[in-house]
């Protein structure tokens, strides 16, 4: 099973990816946003944006399956989980980083 199969058999969104648009901006936001909406941190209002987005782009839906690949081998892989106030940290040394560079 590929990624798109199965982001679609454990997940609501169905994505049909058109042909490949020259957006700019949109795909900026969508690659920016990537890994949270793999991991479904994102609101549901952003969510739906990079969704919509990721269904009219073929290279960001591409750059998506990818990256739901590696999460894929990675999470087969690795089997120990992280002490909760390390993924606490990390949290909060992203957050600073979108403060500093105005992204939040």
């Amino acid at each position: 099973m590929n990624a798109r199969e199965e982001h679609e058999s454990t997940s609501s969104l169905h994505l049909t990816p058109r042909a490949h648009s020259d957006c700019g901006v949109g795909c900026t936001e969508a690659l920016d946003r990537l890994f949270e909406y793999l991991d479904s941190e994102l609101v549901e209002p952003d969510a739906d944006r990079v969704r919509a987005h990721l269904a009219e782009c073929q290279g960001c839906f591409e750059e998506f399956d990818v990256e739901a690949v590696v999460k894929k081998i990675v999470r087969r892989s690795c089997q120990e989980a992280a002490p909760a106030e390390l993924r606490v940290r990390i949290h909060e040394r992203l957050v600073s980083l979108r403060v500093r560079e105005g992204t939040v």
